[in-house]
This record gives C-alpha cells, sequence and structure tokens, in this order.
C-alpha cells in the first residue's frame, strides 16, 4: 500500500521475498527488530519501477508505523504487568528507559518529518548532522540521496489520507496478530490465557529482543521464563514456548535463505550497483556459490 501510494508498481509475491528476505537478515544480525531493511528496500529497487530513495522510503514508513504498533502493544502489556504484579526494579528500569527513549524518537521523528518548517532539517538529516556522520566521505556523497528520502517520506504523511489510516490500520493489525501467534502457542501448550496476558509475555520478549546479540540468543529465553513464572503459568512452560516460537523465527529464515537465493538465480547477470548496500553485496557472492556454473 505504502509503494502503491507513490505510483510504484510490484506484485505482492515480489515485496514478500524481500520481507522474508530482510526478516532473515536482521534475525541473523544483532537487533531482531531491525538490520535487513536496506536489503528489503534493495531488492524492491530491483524488482519495481521505484528509485533507491522511493524505496527506501517505503521502508522507512513501513518500519516507522510497524514500532510505533509494537510499542501501544508493550506499553499495555507492561502497564498490566505492573498493575497485577511486582516486577523486578531492573525491568521497571529498563522499561523506563526505552520507553523514554523511543517516545524521544517518535517525537523527534513527528516534528522532523510530519511538522517540520521548510527551512528545518529532517529527521535523518537533523541526526546525521547531530552526530558528525556528515563528516564522513560516504555519508557526505548520499547527503542528496537521504535528502530525496526524507522528501518521499514525507510526502507519504502529508498525501492521501486514505494510504496512510489503511497503512496504520495494518500495523496495528500486524502488532495484533503477534498477540494471537502468543496465544495460539499457549494454547496448544495447554495454557488457557486473556488477551492481556498474552501482551504481558509479548511486552517482555520484546523488550529482549533490544539486547544486541543476533536472535535474541539467551535473552529470548529469559524473558519468556520470566514471563511464565511471574504469570504463575511455570518456568517449564515458558521453556517450550520459547523452543517453538524460536523453531517457528527458524523456519521463516529458511524461508528467507531461499528467497534471497532465488533473487540471486533471477540478477545473476545483474551487475550490483553502487548503492547496494554492503550486507546484501557480500550476501550475493555468497550465494552465487550455490548456483551452478552453467547457469552463471
Amino acid at each position: 500500500m505504502i509503494l502503491w501510494s507513490q505510483g510504484c508498481k510490484i506484485s505482492f509475491l515480489k515485496i514478500l521475498r524481500a520481507k522474508m528476505a530482510g526478516f532473515t537478515v536482521s534475525y541473523v544480525t544483532p537487533s531482531v527488530l531491525v538490520g535487513g531493511e536496506p536489503v528489503r528496500a534493495y531488492m524492491i529497487k530491483e524488482e519495481s519501477n521505484c528509485s533507491w530513495e522511493r524505496s527506501l522510503a517505503s521502508v522507512v514508513v513501513d518500519q516507522t508505523i510497524f514500532l510505533a504498533s509494537l510499542f501501544i502493544s508493550v506499553f499495555i502489556g507492561f502497564a498490566y504487568l505492573l498493575e497485577h504484579f511486582s516486577l523486578p526494579q531492573e525491568v521497571l528500569y529498563g522499561f523506563i528507559a526505552i520507553f523514554i527513549f523511543s517516545c524521544s524518537i517518535f517525537y523527534l521523528f513527528y516534528k522532523k518529518i510530519i511538522t517540520k518548517g521548510e527551512d528545518e532539517q529532517a529527521f535523518f538529516t537533523f541526526l546525521i548532522h547531530r552526530i558528525k556522520l556528515d563528516r564522513i566521505k560516504f555519508v557526505k556523497s548520499k547527503m542528496k540521496s537521504i535528502q530525496e528520502t526524507e522528501l518521499d517520506v514525507e510526502r507519504f504523511f502529508k498525501g492521501d489520507k486514505r494510504y496512510f489510516l489503511l497503512v496504520v490500520f495494518l500495523g496495528l493489525l500486524e502488532a495484533f496478530f503477534y498477540l494471537l501467534i502468543v496465544l495460539l502457542i499457549c494454547f496448544f501448550l495447554g495454557v488457557s490465557l486473556d488477551i492481556f496476558s498474552s501482551a504481558g509475555i509479548f511486552s517482555l520478549v520484546t523488550l529482549a529482543n533490544f539486547v544486541p546479540i543476533p536472535g535474541s540468543l539467551g535473552s529470548f529465553e529469559i524473558a519468556l521464563t520470566f514471563a511464565f513464572h511471574l504469570l504463575g503459568i511455570g518456568k517449564d512452560s515458558g521453556l517450550a514456548f520459547s523452543l517453538i516460537f524460536r523453531l517457528i523465527n527458524i523456519m521463516l529464515c529458511l524461508i528467507g535463505f531461499f528467497a534471497i537465493l532465488h533473487f540471486t538465480i533471477i540478477t545473476i547477470k545483474h551487475r550490483v550497483s553502487f548503492e547496494t548496500p554492503p550486507i546484501f553485496a557480500k550476501l550475493h557472492r555468497f550465494f552465487i556459490n550455490f548456483v551452478p556454473r552453467n547457469w552463471r
């Protein structure tokens, strides 16, 4: 829907392939929530009539709305836990720190993208100048492209409200489906939960994803064990839940692996452009090894 609003033509299956590839890259990098977005943007750009700036803008908009929806779910779940249970100070302080940081980022994004004046710097340009990244030669050479991406993001939020409201609804629906996944897994484990308890578990799992470890390995299991113990369900059920959820994610990563391999095959003779994300260029060279030589 975001791409359609920008006039970009691309099929749902190509979007799905890019999404799964991005998920795989994100999962094996230090943060499960982000990491594969440049790969998603590049695959969209290569398989549509979109420019690099416009495809990257679509990913930025998608992640902004999804993370905002995720933040709402986490806030509801943590508020439920805080009201019904006595939480350790470390967990409480960690949530407060993440809550303040997230609110600050969303507010800054709102001020610098949606309500900024004509002479003001946009969100990414502001951050780049503030932390002096513009002194790096590569970043400096890309400033014009970054500014064009910001303009595309701004056009979406200030453009047709029907697209915006529909995308927000889909973002909230995506976050709600995560809560349903928690309920469904618990149901098959013989555990009966309501939607608020599910949100409580989900909030702690999401907080664990902020730990900079690939796949949140370890922190994810600890968060689930703690959440299930807190709800009086039992640590064993929490461990079983974590194994099932981990298996689902591994299966999704395998799908993403084959999505990248398929993309590599159909673009095997395509010269990797200068704007290709370095991580994708390395993946492209890696996956070429799986392609028979007579196909190259």
